[in-house]
């Protein structure tokens, strides 16, 4: 029986990495997605099988399994993701009525894995995980905003394993970093921003950055051994800020970015978001993006190490990957880097 591989989200950040490697393996992939022009401009002439829909639609997400004849395997990777901007109704939406969209239709066809791509930002405040992540209880967390939504669309997806038998896994995802942002996220504008000279400041404080690549690579594994009902997570090492933007600003010949205790970022919270009002952008940073780097970002890895052979690569090589990447599709300019001073020195 021929296997398929649906994938929402395929032109997002880890959808269309995790795409990419499942088609350079001759896998079948059916993807979800809703914009022609990011379809091409993420899978340039050689797109998987496309189902244009919204994840909120049944109807869409019917689309995708289309073959009765075959299995499947879901990667279900589609959120909104924010940091605080956007609505409550996309938020939950997306996140939670479309995790239950896709459920739903798994149920109703042979589905030998389901695979619910998460983040670390859906543990419950103040738990500590322990090394199997049997103590992972979604249902518990009171936060609101994205890790809410988060963990809601974990619970649907647990709750379905256990009372209905889907074989459904959960991957927990820290920060994720490594070539495939065609979105920009709020790393990568970061990141841009050091290397053009323009980041007026870095805060003291970090979280855990890991490479997708890294999860790509065991993706085989993944697929074949996760169990049923349990959760996996991916991460490396803490981090800090700094140690993302001091090889950013090596690369480009930049002083690295004052640094500013935390209390200074929360005070400037109000003039930062006034500001790119004015200017129509989103801000650098917002409450909910501050509210993770003052937490804990020593998440236990060995149970992805042990079942699947995780090894996440030095931070240093990813920065440099996804660096290169951003050039590659204009995001950085090497010439202008290189040529703008913003000490106004010789």
């Amino acid at each position: 029986m021929e296997t398929i591989y649906v994938v929402t989200g395929c032109t997002g950040y880890v959808g269309n990495v995790l795409t990419k490697k499942l088609m350079s393996e001759n896998a079948r992939v059916t993807g979800l997605a809703r914009n022609p022009e990011k379809v091409k401009r993420v899978f340039g002439e050689n797109p998987p099988d496309i189902v244009y829909g919204d994840v909120r639609n049944p109807e869409d997400v019917a689309r995708l399994f289309r073959s009765a004849d075959a299995e499947y395997v879901v990667l279900h990777t589609v959120a909104f993701v924010t940091i605080g901007e956007g609505s409550a109704d996309d938020l939950f939406g997306i996140t939670v009525g479309g995790t239950s969209n896709v459920v739903k239709e798994a149920l109703r066809h042979k589905v030998r894995k389901f695979l619910q791509i998460s983040s670390t930002d859906a543990i419950p405040e103040g738990v500590r995980l322990s090394e199997d992540l049997s103590d992972y209880r979604p249902s518990e967390n009171r936060k609101s905003g994205y890790s809410a939504a988060k963990s809601r669309a974990d619970e649907i997806v647990l709750q379905a394993a256990r009372e209905q038998g889907l074989n459904a896994s959960i991957l927990l995802f820290s920060s994720v970093l490594g070539p495939g942002d065609y979105s920009r996220s709020h790393m990568s504008q970061v990141m841009c921003d050091c290397a053009a000279g323009k980041l007026p400041a870095s805060v003291d404080a970090g979280y855990n950055d890991f490479d997708i690549r890294d999860v790509a690579d065991v993706l085989p594994a993944i697929v074949e051994k996760s169990r049923r009902g349990e959760c996996y997570l991916f991460a490396n090492r803490p981090d800090k800020i700094n140690d993302v933007l001091h090889v950013v600003a090596e690369k480009y010949g930049r002083k690295p970015p004052v640094t500013l205790p935390m209390w200074v970022a929360y005070a400037g919270l109000p003039f930062l978001t006034l500001y790119a009002k004015i200017r129509g952008k989103r801000p650098l940073y917002t409450r909910a993006a501050l509210a993770p780097l003052r937490g804990n970002a020593d998440f236990p890895i060995g149970k992805a190490r042990r079942e699947f052979g995780y090894s996440p690569r030095p931070l240093r090589q990813t920065v440099l990957d996804h660096l290169a990447f951003l050039e590659s599709i204009g995001e950085i300019r090497p010439e202008t880097t290189k040529s703008y001073n913003p000490y106004g020195q010789p």
